[in-house]
């Protein structure tokens, strides 16, 4: 099998993808778009999504390099080339513990600026310094600067869950942003990237003329790889696949659009693939849950620890424009965080109520995503998973009800999970957790005319439907499936319905009893 196609792995400079002959999907005419419509441009994508890449060709085309250009679309667009000196910050390498920890990290970047252009340092402050770098870089060369700032809410994101450093991180930055905007008339172009948007109110307020694009239609491929993209630059690549596992190349483009397909970032656009997933899949010629693999999730998980949220409801959201662009408020909700992070994407849009969709956007994020909360909230005692996923998908689609609430009470005793403050939803979450790894169809909080069901199993030959109670009895709990008629949607099927009543007792933090019925021939339960 040939080799001869190198992928950038690891790489995000665009001169060193270009010199060394790497693949490179072909984003030029978004630079020059952006380089010509724009002033001040803030634009917000999941990590490993090609924002740096993004950034090192802005900043190539703006010091001029047209050789490394040749070729590429912007060599038609582009007919002056003029060179201007760029001040690039990249903020993603340092862990945000304490705030001498962001001086140390600017700090390094205003070193290597000076030494590249030949600048003084000046000024006690950051923004201070900033300002001086502008306006030198100005006078020496003749030509406004270009600012560029990757990853700017790293420094925040790492402190989330402290409050105190946390504003301490945001004042600061606040500070050093609002320098560009001072710093109008020396500017030509400056831009920041980040996972996340903070509110008007919070970081940009020193900064409040940037230009969001993340959510504007045109430029919903500016990163990552679209359907058109992937078809025209990666035939090959699927030829070699399919080759390798001795499937048709349908099914190797079927299997890809299954795994690393489903991003969209705006109302409208083609589908998006997620680049660091595809290009190791095709370099290692095996389909994984690279992009996962990638970064702890230490901050969901404590979002999901302090959150009463139902987690089988993610699919389905539904937010407005304002909603998903700004996550300050992200406390009492915490859905456009997950989707600004990556783990949830535009499913449809309603122009009527202006409002978007969301979900999973495909298999590696949705597997992945139940995986990192299993290693969590289902680790045994002795740090060792206390799930017996085999055996728990025979006793579930096989019916043995009875057997599957044994394992589910040894699964709970097992565990380490503290219960949040609605401990209902903890346990309902660490049920439909469970289920979830069982590749099981769980749904949650079901409503119906007469009221809401905890949780519900599908199967193709069973339906199971269950009532939590916490520190109650399971008496109560099914009697209530009884009296609210939770299964008379499912009285028309032909599958064996089992309704099960539960006690959750917060003393033992397991299941404590309960109670299930079968539905009999005659339409009763016993």
């Amino acid at each position: 099998m040939s080799k001869a196609i190198r992928y950038p792995i690891g790489v995000q400079s665009f001169s060193k993808i270009i010199e060394s002959g790497s693949l490179y999907v072909d984003k030029t005419a978004f630079v020059y778009d952006l380089a010509t419509r724009y002033d001040y441009v803030f634009l917000s994508r999941p990590r490993r999504f090609g924002k740096s890449l993004l950034m090192s060709t802005l900043a190539s085309y703006f010091k001029g390099e047209r050789e490394l250009f040749k070729g590429l679309d912007i060599e038609k667009l582009e007919k002056d080339w003029k060179c201007y000196p760029v001040l690039r910050f990249d903020l993603s390498p340092a862990n945000y513990t304490e705030p001498a920890r962001l001086f140390d990290c600017i700090e390094g970047s205003f070193r290597s600026i000076e030494a590249e252009y030949g600048l003084t340092a000046i000024g006690d402050s950051l923004s201070a310094r900033l300002m001086s770098l502008i306006q030198q870089a100005n006078r020496k060369f003749g030509e406004k600067t270009v600012i560029l700032i990757d990853e700017y809410d790293k420094p925040i994101l790492d402190c989330l869950h402290d409050d105190d450093l946390h504003e301490r991180m945001k004042a600061e930055l606040r500070s050093f942003y609002s320098a560009i905007k001072a710093s109008d008339e020396y500017v030509k172009f400056a831009m920041l990237t980040g996972i996340t948007r903070f509110g008007k109110v919070s970081v940009f307020s020193g900064l409040n003329n940037l230009k969001d694009i993340s959510l504007l239609p045109r430029f919903n491929a500016i990163c990552g790889i679209s359907e058109t993209e992937f078809h025209d630059n990666f035939k090959e690549s699927i030829d070699e696949f399919a080759e390798e596992h001795c499937i048709p190349e349908e099914e190797a483009w079927n299997s890809f659009k299954t795994m690393y397909d489903g991003y969209r970032f705006a109302s409208r656009g083609e589908g998006i693939y997620n680049p660091f997933s595809v290009i190791n899949a095709f370099d290692d010629n095996e389909l994984n849950n690279y992009w996962y693999s990638t970064g702890s999730p230490s901050y969901l998980i404590k979002f999901i620890e302090t959150n009463t949220y139902p987690l089988d409801r993610l699919d389905g959201e539904k937010r407005s424009k304002d909603q998903l662009s700004d996550i300050t408020d992200v406390s009492n909700d915490f859905i456009p965080f997950l989707f600004q992070s990556g783990y949830l994407t535009i499913k449809d849009y309603d122009p009527h109520t202006l409002e978007y969709t969301l979900g999973f956007p495909n298999q590696e994020v949705r597997n992945a995503f139940w995986n990192s909360l299993a290693d969590h909230f289902l680790k045994g005692t002795n740090g060792v998973s206390a799930f017996n996923v085999k055996k728990c998908i025979k006793e579930v689609n096989e019916g043995r009800p009875e057997e599957f609430m044994r394992s589910m009470k040894s699964l709970f005793a097992d565990t380490n999970s503290e219960p949040e403050k609605n401990k209902e939803i903890h346990f309902q979450n660490m049920m439909a957790i469970a289920c979830k790894m069982l590749g099981l169809m769980v749904r949650t909080e079901v409503h119906s005319s007469a009221g809401r069901c905890d949780m519900q199993i599908l199967t193709k030959s069973y339906v199971y439907i269950f009532e939590f109670k916490i520190d109650g009895t399971s008496e109560e709990a099914i009697d209530q499936i009884l009296e609210k008629g939770y299964a008379e949607p499912f009285l028309g099927d032909n599958r064996t319905i089992f309704i099960i009543g539960a006690n959750f007792s917060t003393k033992t933090r397991t299941l404590d009893d309960w109670i299930i019925k079968c539905r009999l021939p005659n339409g009763s339960f016993a």
